[in-house]
């Protein structure tokens, strides 16, 4: 028997040289799985501060040792240094160890779990689950362990890698990250599912964010306000990115002097995700709390006063960090198998969570805004392109800096309004409600404001199309001269009313008429707006023909020597009008023959390198694709060697 097991643990660890890490080391965190293979996983543990590594099995073995009475015990790093590990506090319970090494000390965490007297274990448990809000379930885990014995060492790995999966202990690895003038992007995108499924809540099958916001988001808001309510407050407000999040969070345990306090740091070192979210629930709390309206009113106006052209734009930071921290969780397929919303829910959330730490540690925030939109992005339009075809009305152009401002701005016009009663005859009143220079209405720019967020992309609840502008599509579209004016009035109302899916069709009868070319095109930005435009009408009403057609559309146009797309440009079109297909298999179908064509058309200088880069990130995004995209990469790598 002791053979075999032997044999699937070295079968296990052969593997695990060949799987993403991720993987890996999801298996290990399960227990039945390690015990069913005899693996026995042996961490290192690295002290960042002093960039020294040791064997958790044999640290924890001397730490109970030092724990049974031994006054000092000897720790050979993994660089063959000897360490002296001895306790430098004994106050009580309060019990304290370090490594020494000539003039070096390292200070270790609470390591009491190992300790063989119950009641120290406990009182370190109740001091950890205090300190990083970790969650009841798992508190309760290691709780009917440590009343019965002490840790093992795999067991005393996995408190620590529990604690590790904390949004507070994430956020302060960050920080001492930029404090230290690193950044690292491991340290920055965890790869844990764990520790997003904390920062958001767990995903319970809901259809929609607002579904979601009501079932998981108060459990989660109740626990983090239980907690602290000063700190769970924060964390709750990263979850800012929606409206229906923000209407959970309940602030009736909140005392005013936490909650001013909540205020006053978001004035100072707030995300803007978490400041909107401040906004929207001053506005509805404003009576019970008055007190707020002076901090209230200088969080709108920072917003308000955003420069997104400008090098300290938190709306331009915010834009790159989402880009980063979405790009790099479809890199390692984290929340591949939830629905679009939910990925970014988590991605947002994180985001705002880095942008504090960004904020706190002082780091040159522009450097760093550089840095992202230079090295990453890619595989964030490609996953978000793919993700059009579950959630089409949010594609990945509304990321930009500029419209999140407009986003923010048609959240606060629509919380003033509903909230109206709240703000009568207080100085928010010309600021919210009115028309004047210094409003938030003068900042705005219709339609812009009142497009789907990114978390609603699968909305189907839409106001309904006025009969006036109706009427207007109806005019524009029977129009004996097809132009990119016969269109406008049809694209600029697809992400804001439900179009009548006969408008669609009637948009593709008149491309086929006009022998899909379009007359009066001013210039080539007018001509890719139109192709957008289409795409996404194509997208919203699952309109098959349309997007059909627009492949001609484009085709044409790529054999224009006036107007012909570029391969970002082509690509673009043709994975949002891909949306037109909801079912998987069509989908793929029509990504594959778009691809394909593209592959084997003209290509011009590196051409062939960025579409084939595109398409290992699309069909890293949505493996599926393989089936219809192979010929296209073989077309492709023959090409570039070249």
């Amino acid at each position: 028997m002791e053979n075999k097991i032997y044999y699937k643990s070295e079968l296990v660890q052969a593997a695990f040289s060949l799987i993403p890490p991720m993987v890996s080391s999801s298996l290990l965190e399960d227990v039945d799985f390690r015990e069913e293979f005899g693996y026995k996983a042996d961490p290192i543990l690295t002290f960042k501060e002093s960039n020294v590594s040791v064997k958790s099995s044999d640290l924890f073995s001397s730490v109970q040792k030092v724990f049974s009475g031994s006054s000092e015990e000897h720790v050979i790093d993994t660089s063959g240094k000897k360490w002296i590990l001895k306790c430098v506090s004994d106050e009580g319970e309060q019990l304290r160890l370090a490594l020494h090494c000539e003039e070096h000390y390292i200070a270790l965490p609470d390591l009491r779990p190992l300790h063989q007297k119950k009641s120290f274990r406990l009182r370190s448990l109740e001091e950890i689950v205090k300190d990083v809000c970790l969650p009841t379930n798992s508190k309760e885990t290691w709780e009917s362990i440590l009343f019965e014995r002490s840790f093992y060492s795999h067991e005393m790995d996995e408190l620590l890698s529990d604690v590790r999966d904390t949004p507070t202990s994430v956020a302060r690895s960050i920080h001492s990250d930029f404090v230290d003038g690193e950044g690292s992007i491991s340290t920055l995108i965890p790869k844990s599912q764990r520790y997003y499924r904390r920062l958001v809540g767990n995903y319970n099958g809901s259809s929609s964010v607002h579904d979601y916001a009501i079932v998981a988001c108060g459990e989660l808001f109740s626990q983090l306000m239980e907690w602290r309510s000063y700190d769970g407050l924060l964390l709750c407000l990263l979850l800012s990115s929606h409206s229906s999040i923000t209407s959970e969070i309940c602030l009736e345990n909140v005392n005013s002097e936490d909650l001013l306090k909540a205020y006053e740091f978001l004035n100072q070192k707030g995300d803007r995700i978490s400041q909107l979210g401040a906004i929207e629930i001053g506005l509805r709390i404003l009576p019970l709390k008055p007190e707020i309206e002076p901090l209230l009113i200088r969080l709108i106006e920072q917003i308000r006063d955003d420069d997104v052209d400008g090098t300290s734009s938190g709306f331009k930071l915010l834009s790159s960090l989402n880009l980063l921290v979405d790009g790099e969780l479809s890199k390692y397929r984290i929340m591949a198998e939830e629905p679009p919303f939910y990925r970014r829910l988590v991605a947002l959330s994180h985001s705002a969570l880095i942008h504090r730490q960004l904020l706190a540690a002082a780091v040159d925030v522009d450097q760093f805004r550089e840095w992202v939109t230079s090295n990453f992005g890619e595989q964030f339009f490609m996953q978000s392109l793919c993700d059009m075809r579950l959630e089409p009305r949010w594609n990945p152009s509304l990321a930009m800096a500029a419209q999140m401002k407009q986003d923010f701005l048609g959240r606060i016009m629509i919380a003033s309004s509903k909230y109206e009663e709240n703000i009568k005859g207080s100085e928010l009143t010309d600021l919210v409600l009115g028309k004047g220079p210094d409003s938030i209405y003068s900042m705005s720019d219709f339609p812009w404001p009142f497009f789907p967020g990114p978390l609603e992309g699968s909305e189907k609840k839409m106001n309904s199309l006025p009969t006036d502008v109706s009427e207007i599509i109806e005019k524009q579209l029977s129009d004996d001269e097809v132009s990119p004016s016969s269109f406008s009035a049809l694209v600029n109302s697809a992400l804001i009313y439900g179009v009548d899916p006969s408008h669609a069709d009637l948009a593709a009868k008149i491309l086929s008429l006009g022998n899909y070319m379009l007359s009066n095109i001013e210039d080539k930005h007018q001509l890719i707006a139109t192709l957008n435009g289409l795409a996404t009408v194509a997208a919203v009403t699952r309109n098959h023909k349309l997007a059909d057609y627009l492949r001609i559309l484009v085709r044409r146009y790529n054999q224009d020597d006036q107007y012909s797309l570029s391969i970002d440009e082509s690509l673009m079109v043709g994975l949002m009008a891909a949306a037109s297909r909801e079912n998987l298999t069509d989908w793929i179908e029509y990504v594959g023959e778009w691809l394909t064509e593209m592959a084997f058309s003209e290509l011009k200088k590196n051409d062939g390198e960025v579409l084939h880069s595109h398409i290992l990130c699309l069909c890293h995004a949505v493996p599926e694709l393989w089936l219809s995209c192979g010929r296209a990469d073989a077309a492709l790598r023959a090409f570039n060697k070249i």
